[in-house]
């Protein structure tokens, strides 16, 4: 990418086209490219030698030696100030480190900024967050509040800056194992933070309710031919695919209530990639790792189950706080693969109205700002498995209306027949008009299903994105969330009931 700009942003087809014209042409640049990929492995091997617990695997990154190489340079009464990217402060790779932080010292100031028009690093990508880290090691006490204010997107508004927003060790321990968060310079926002964040994570395990758990299917690198030598994926440039032949799609290949973008990664030969994958859920079953593993035996056995066979969850993995949208989910066809770019849904236990429920709630703008206040440039799955989603009973009038809507917007075409009607609703394309009304619907029963104010609402939209006009759209969804207000109550009462019932409570 560096030697040729734009390479990646053409097609698969033409990429592996060009890459091979340059290894040919070019026997230089491979000389280099393995000269560095030598001196990476020579410094990955050093790293994961080195006394930095939890590292990682096989690409450790420096800045985590680094952050090591500080707490064990420095005394017990010392301080420590650091300027890290904010990938330090988020991911398996620190979680040791953070653990040590948040028990083992004070911290004294954690502020975020964003490089927007390079205006803290030049030559460094605008994307990326840093963050300015300090910490007294000696002075750990459980009753100090962590610090935490930003990002800062110009000098002027980092010389601007507030007191920070301050948070009891309890609620940190939280974020620990996944990141701490970015959050709006904007008081307003800590309240609908606060009231999101007590809902249940999407990994919770309820007993007779729905589960659903993360899965990815083939890696775009790894997986393109297996070691038997067979093909998987098949790359065409100026020549049509054969018709019989299912696309393999990676994360620009839909969009929120769009499946298809048009954009395919490689194409795949159904009877070559069904047996290849369902082998591979087979042997992976019995794996403590795999999600499989939590799979029913019935299940994994029965060939007709094979994702790839069923409309399913998916959201793309690469994504920036910055980004117009973060968690990008849609509800991918049948006869549809998907590479490492995308996770997808497994479910232990549920059905397709929980899977419409789940749909609705990740396509929100309310779920959304959540998640940007913790995602970096990756949606992972450690992140994803924490968020929180609402999970009222079955007979929640709010619930019910999440399904109609997010099975109607998803079930746009005949392709989803079958799943349509599991849900109960009507499938194929719908008016513009329409269909954004219906947006705008989602939006503001699931803000009601979070118990979210109207004001909660303002401050959600305002801190949204820098630069998006949402003045029409929060008009909207305000006029939807008062015409719902009225039978929240009755869904509420609705709810206790239903909960006595459960626990065979009748006092």
């Amino acid at each position: 990418q560096m030697k040729f700009p734009g390479l990646y942003g053409a097609d698969q087809s033409e990429i592996e086209r060009r890459i091979g014209e340059i290894e040919s042409e070019r026997p230089e640049l491979v000389a280099e490219y393995e000269d560095r990929k030598a001196e990476q492995e020579a410094r990955s091997k050093v790293l994961l030698n080195g006394p930095y617990p939890g590292i990682g695997g096989s690409d450790p990154d420096l800045y985590a030696g680094f952050m090591w190489r500080f707490w064990s340079l420095t005394n017990t009464e010392g301080r420590v100030g650091a300027v890290l990217p904010r990938a330090a402060l988020l991911g398996p790779k620190t979680e040791e480190f953070r653990q040590m932080m948040v028990h083992e010292s004070s911290v004294e100031d954690i502020t975020l900024l964003k490089n927007t028009s390079e205006w803290v690093f030049d030559g460094v990508s605008a994307q990326l967050t840093i963050a300015l880290l300090a910490f007294n090691k000696g002075g750990a006490d459980q009753e100090t509040l962590f610090p935490i204010r930003g990002p800062y997107t110009s000098l002027q508004s980092y010389q601007e800056r507030a007191e920070p927003h301050r948070f009891p060790i309890d609620t940190v321990e939280g974020w620990i194992d996944t990141a701490f968060p970015m959050l709006p310079n904007k008081n307003e926002a800590i309240e609908p933070f606060q009231q999101i964040a007590s809902f249940p994570e999407l990994d919770t395990s309820e007993e007779e309710k729905w589960r659903a758990l993360l899965n990815r299917e083939l890696d775009a690198t790894q997986d393109k031919v297996t070691d038997d030598g067979t093909r998987l994926m098949h790359f065409y440039d100026d020549e049509e695919p054969p018709e019989d032949f299912w696309p393999v799609y990676k994360g620009a290949s839909y969009n929120i209530w769009n499946p298809e973008t048009d954009v395919v990664y490689a194409w795949a030969d159904p009877d070559i990639i069904t047996d290849h994958l369902y082998n591979e859920r087979e042997r992976k079953h019995g794996h403590w790792a795999s999600a499989y593993n939590q799979m029913p035996e019935e299940w994994v056995l029965d060939s007709d189950t094979l994702e790839c066979l069923n409309p399913r969850i998916a959201f793309r993995q690469i994504a920036r706080s910055s980004d117009r949208r973060t968690v990008i989910p849609t509800l991918v066809p049948p006869q549809t693969v998907l590479t490492h770019h995308s996770w997808y849904m497994l479910w232990p236990e549920g059905d397709r109205t929980d899977e419409a429920y789940l749909l609705g709630v990740l396509s929100s703008i309310p779920f959304d700002w959540y998640a940007r206040r913790f995602v970096e440039a990756n949606v992972t799955k450690s992140l994803m498995s924490t968020f929180p989603i609402p999970r009222p009973g079955r007979s929640s009038q709010l619930r019910r209306r999440v399904i109609e809507l997010a099975g109607r917007l998803a079930a746009v075409d005949d392709r989803y027949a079958d799943w349509a009607d599991d849900v109960g609703v009507d499938y194929g394309s719908i008016d513009k008009e329409k269909k954004q009304d219906k947006i705008y619907e989602l939006d503001a029963v699931v803000a009601h299903l979070y118990g979210l104010s109207r004001e909660h609402i303002k401050v959600i939209f305002e801190t949204f994105h820098a630069s998006w006009d949402y003045e029409e759209r929060l008009d909207r969804v305000l006029d939807y969330y008062a015409s719902w207000a009225d039978k929240v109550d009755l869904d509420h009462a609705n709810g206790e009931e239903e909960q006595k019932a459960d626990t065979g409570n009748d006092d």
